[in-house]
């Protein structure tokens, strides 16, 4: 997904861009606790890399 498109789904930033290949394990642990806790998020590609933005409050995984 890209900035515009998760602004207008009513996506919020959580993280910074990671710089992939070299913070993988870095996005793989982040990735692993929103899933372990259910909430709700998107994978957002940069120029630079990818972020990680989640959903509303009370938002679930699908």
């Amino acid at each position: 997904m890209n900035t515009r498109g998760a602004r207008a789904a009513g996506y919020r930033a959580l993280t910074v861009t990671y710089h992939l290949p070299r913070e993988q394990a870095l996005l793989d642990n982040v990735l692993g606790d929103l899933r372990r806790g259910h909430i709700d998020h998107v994978l957002v590609k940069t120029k630079s890399g990818v972020a990680v933005w989640r959903g509303g409050r009370n938002g679930r995984a699908a």
